[in-house]
């Protein structure tokens, strides 16, 4: 019998306002009770680096989009991460949560092309929701939590 490795989830979330921190609180929240076998390392994305992406099995990236693109702050940490990531190949799935004052089509995109350069692939829904989160975007940040760490501890991606 093949004794299971404990998986990783890494969140890295950038907020100013509090709005995607909330999100990626609650995602964090639900990550840690759906699933004992995931462990889950919740960072800023001014806290978090290549050695944490190296740790993960899987990242769920919060973040809101600012002048139509990824807020500095998420920005500056792809920045730092590109080329480490590339070098030693490291390649992740990921999910995405963005919370915006506007469409949030345009971070969208802007991650999907960072997303390829990194060789990582989007593994669930990408979550945009526009204003001040609700309950039912608190909800869906934690399904989103729940359901990668599940995805994590089955294997599926």
């Amino acid at each position: 019998m093949s004794e299971s490795k404990q998986k990783h989830l890494l969140i890295v979330y950038h907020s100013q306002s509090g709005r995607n921190e909330s999100l990626a609180y609650a995602a964090c929240r639900a990550a840690r009770e759906a699933e004992s076998e995931v462990e889950v390392r919740l960072l800023r994305a001014a806290e978090a680096g290549t050695r944490d992406i190296e740790w993960s099995d899987g990242l769920l990236l919060i973040f809101p989009e600012n002048f139509g693109v990824i807020a500095g702050g998420m920005k500056d940490f792809f920045d730092r991460t590109f080329y480490p990531v590339i070098d030693r190949q490291i390649v992740r799935p990921f999910g995405v949560f963005i919370c915006t004052g506007n469409d949030g089509g345009n971070a969208l995109r802007h991650l999907e092309r960072v997303a390829k350069g990194y060789s990582w692939r989007c593994v669930s829904e990408p979550l945009i929701t526009t204003g001040a989160p609700n309950f039912e975007h608190i909800n869906k940040a934690e399904e989103l939590g729940a359901a990668f760490a599940a995805g994590l501890t089955m294997g599926v991606f």
